[in-house]
């Protein structure tokens, strides 16, 4: 390639970087501890899970038909169950919807929903209202805030899916761009120089993140490009070419639990003897939830979404209502025809790590924060060379300020997700009845951008780094004796309450705290015993990130 070209490739790739570099940190770090959102955080952050729900099949079938008997007919067209304690429910929820058959199709689908305590199996709380608001207003977690703020940075839809979505497709050019730029750089594959200089350690740090991650950092960005236009953009655009823009008609096409035809003959549903079959389809595999459709009718047809760790991706199990008899089992999209089933059905996993257990999402998150610190590396690297250029190219304090803000946006967004364990704890235990909602909100919003400001002003950026690394520990490391303290739930008692989900986030998060200072502690040593060296380039005093 010629060099023009590649000097013009260069620019385009500094220029991505330094627009999008720290939304791209934001996205990436808060998907790496997404990861585990679902179910592990979802159950730290929620007592009443702690401890695995032991409910049956006949359990599930004789609540299920008891709420089915208070609601109006017309609402049986479809009931979903979300069990408590495998993905994003803390307590069982059983949904009843009318979607308005025969009506005026514009009119929205409502619902009936039952919140019922995964234990005692006692009524919590009984809402009526339309579909779309049940999903909206609800009280989240911390698991459920940080998981809708890398989906879609709380913006709401379109235009937080979109912002996502872009910000893939920005790192997917950024990973083309940098990799035709640094064209020796599968000779440098192996060349990280840990002792040299900060500059060194930079530069060799970006070049094999971006090397030896790049699969996976395509991976990451063409999956999570898609999974935020796909509703924004994909789908319109697929049902104005294929659909002449009936949107309803291309999600019909894709459906794969199409509405069974209705007798309104009366039959039980056998949902006990459906569900049994469901979990022992394979060993390790468990139910996530179920949807029934046309309850009570003898055409009604059940759906399960089974997890198991032989398949990539979660499966689809099809029941006749009537007997409970097994028809058959396909992906999410596997009766598409062809491979865009398949490829479809692969990605969410694939985005979000969830297949094949624990081993699988730890590779995961440590791949997620090598995507995170990839464009942070490449900023602090133009930086460096900036202040440190014989004819820079702006003026000193420019790159200075910039600096402080990478500080202030990247370092405070670590300490306010760090801060949400705490403030959770103090949300199950101490303050009960308040709104948890802006709470969380607050105080991760609220200090994020209290540190950008401190950051903004401070003129030593290095010892502001100290301050915020020591912060960030110190919260990670209160986390098990406060969780301790107030809920009486440790490592030394975890045989008897069962807690091995939310025991093992408390000892993670106290592991990383001394990890995180030693981390801190060598970059702040790098280069000290090499001053004297002639390929050390000077070190900005007190600006340090």
């Amino acid at each position: 390639m010629k060099s023009i070209n590649i000097k013009k490739l260069y620019v385009l790739h500094s220029w991505v970087g330094l627009v999008t570099g720290i939304l791209l940190f934001v996205i990436a770090f808060t998907g790496a501890v997404s990861v585990f959102g679902r179910p592990e955080l979802k159950i730290w952050a929620n007592n009443d899970i702690r401890t695995p729900a032991q409910l049956t099949p006949i359990q599930i079938e004789t609540l299920v038909d008891k709420y089915a008997q208070q609601v109006p007919e017309n609402y049986l067209h479809m009931v979903q169950v979300a069990l408590p304690g495998v993905r994003s429910a803390a307590e069982l929820y059983i949904r009843f919807e009318d979607h308005k058959e025969g009506t005026v199709p514009q009119q929205p689908a409502v619902a009936i929903q039952f919140k019922i305590h995964p234990h005692t199996l006692e009524l919590i709380e009984r809402k009526e209202g339309e579909l779309r608001s049940l999903f909206e207003n609800y009280d989240m977690d911390m698991a459920d805030f940080l998981v809708g703020f890398h989906a879609d940075l709380h913006m709401g839809r379109p235009w937080g899916l979109l912002t996502t979505g872009v910000l893939g497709l920005t790192l997917m050019l950024s990973i083309i761009t940098g990799f035709v730029v640094h064209r020796k750089v599968l000779k440098q594959m192996f060349t990280f120089r840990t002792k040299k200089t900060k500059t060194l350690l930079l530069n060799d740090g970006h070049k094999v993140m971006g090397i030896w991650g790049m699969l996976f950092h395509g991976v990451i960005a063409f999956t999570g490009a898609f999974l935020g236009l796909a509703l924004v953009i994909l789908v319109p655009a697929a049902a104005f070419v294929s659909f002449e823009g009936d949107q309803d008609k291309l999600l019909q096409t894709f459906n794969t639990m199409p509405d069974p035809v209705l007798t309104h003959v009366h039959q039980p549903t056998h949902l006990a003897k459906a569900l049994t079959h469901a979990q022992n389809y394979q060993q390790g595999a468990y139910v996530t939830n179920i949807n029934v459709l046309g309850y009570g009718d003898e055409n009604a047809m059940l759906y399960f979404n089974l997890l198991e760790a032989e398949q990539m991706h979660p499966l689809r199990m099809q029941y006749q209502g009537n007997n409970g008899e097994f028809l058959d089992a396909y992906g999410q999209f596997g009766k598409i025809e062809g491979v865009s089933g398949k490829i479809l059905d692969l990605m969410g996993p694939l985005h979000f790590g969830n297949f094949g257990g624990i081993i699988v999402k730890v590779f995961w998150a440590i791949l997620g924060l090598s995507t995170a610190l990839l464009p942070i590396t490449g900023l602090m690297l133009w930086l460096e060379r900036g202040v440190n250029a014989a004819n820079p190219k702006y003026s000193r304090n420019t790159y200075l300020r910039f600096n402080r803000l990478i500080l202030g946006s990247c370092g405070g967004l670590v300490v306010a997700c760090a801060l949400l364990f705490p403030v959770q704890l103090m949300l199950n235990y101490v303050w009960i009845d308040a709104a948890p909602n802006p709470i969380i909100m607050g105080s991760f919003f609220g200090s994020w951008a209290l540190l950008t400001l401190i950051a903004m002003v401070w003129k030593n950026s290095a010892k502001l780094t100290t301050i915020m690394v020591n912060l960030t520990a110190l919260l990670l490391v209160t986390v098990l004796p406060l969780d301790a303290l107030l809920s009486g739930s440790h490592p030394f008692n975890m045989a008897d309450t069962q807690h091995y989900i939310s025991t093992g986030v408390n000892l993670t998060l106290f592991g990383l705290a001394p990890l995180l200072l030693w981390g801190h502690w060598r970059w702040s040593t790098v280069g000290k015993l090499n001053q004297s060296q002639p390929d050390v380039a000077p070190q900005q005093q007190g600006e340090q990130t």
